[in-house]
């Protein structure tokens, strides 16, 4: 079996994709491993960069539509026969030991079905990656404005956890799916990703799924990604915010339920999207 089996979607990404590519073959040394890229009808010349790349075990498959990116990682899972499943986003970069010390640690615990490395900015600065699973009390926070009043508090930031001490080795609830490892036995048992969230929450249910198998995730500090986050989204920016509202609604929907709480959140969803999408055309 091939040790690891890195994922990566592009859509318009060829300012970035060749750089990631040469940080992933560079990372990838010792390891049998193999690069899927799946293209997501990208409209400009991306596909052509990924055709370049001189890599032993590629697999580049172009789309003839935008399947949205969960669809198109799945896509990319059902051909990999990786051992680990490295998700990797387009506009990441890694450290040269950032997937063996991720590989090393699945190897040595049994008991986690992933785990994800610290994600920098492209400034050096430590990226707020990491956050615990969304509830209704942690939404209000959000609408309320509360989590951004204090949002190194438990009690309003539990959400986005800016409180955490990234430097320390520690299990977490949900990292950004940017950079991700898994098992693919466990993805096979859990049904990959959940192809109802077409762009966002697919990462935070697919943690959820994780935990809810019996296994854990952890941060590895040691593991350096530096990721220019929302690189892609920034291009299409207010379709974007309609897409995420309309995925944290399905994602509250399928572990929470029909209700009143969910008529709630899909209000403040609404009035807060509008904002959002009126603030990006300023």
């Amino acid at each position: 079996m091939t040790d690891i089996s890195v994922i990566i979607v592009t859509w318009n990404s060829r300012d970035e994709i060749v750089n990631c590519v040469s940080s992933v073959i560079s990372a990838l040394q010792g390891f049998d491993s193999e690069l899927i890229i799946i293209d997501n009808n990208s409209q400009d010349d991306s596909f052509a960069m990924v055709n370049k790349i001189d890599f032993p075990k590629l697999n580049a498959v172009q789309n003839s539509e935008n399947l949205g990116y969960t669809k198109a990682i799945n896509q990319g899972i059902k051909l990999s026969k990786g051992k680990y499943v490295l998700l990797l986003n387009p506009d990441t970069a890694l450290n040269d030991s950032s997937i063996k010390v991720m590989y090393d640690f699945l190897e040595a615990n049994p008991g986690y079905g992933a785990c994800a490395p610290l994600m920098k900015n492209p400034d050096g600065s430590v990226q707020y990656s990491v956050r615990n699973f969304p509830t209704y009390w942690r939404m209000f926070c959000e609408f309320s404005l509360l989590a951004y009043i204090f949002p190194k508090t438990r009690l309003f930031g539990s959400w986005k956890a800016k409180y955490m001490d990234y430097s320390l080795e520690q299990d977490i609830e949900q990292p950004m799916a940017a950079a991700f490892m898994v098992r693919s036995e466990l993805l096979a048992e859990i049904d990959n990703m959940d192809e109802r969230f077409r762009m966002f929450f697919n990462d935070v249910d697919l943690c959820k799924k994780i935990y809810d198998a019996g296994f854990k995730i952890k941060l590895l500090p040691s593991s350096v990604v530096t990721h220019e986050h929302g690189a892609s989204i920034k291009k299409d920016r207010a379709n974007m915010i309609r897409v995420w509202n309309d995925d944290c609604g399905k994602y509250f929907e399928k572990h929470f339920g029909k209700g009143f709480m969910l008529i709630w959140l899909k209000i403040n969803l609404k009035i807060s999207g509008i904002i959002r999408v009126f603030l990006t055309k300023k």
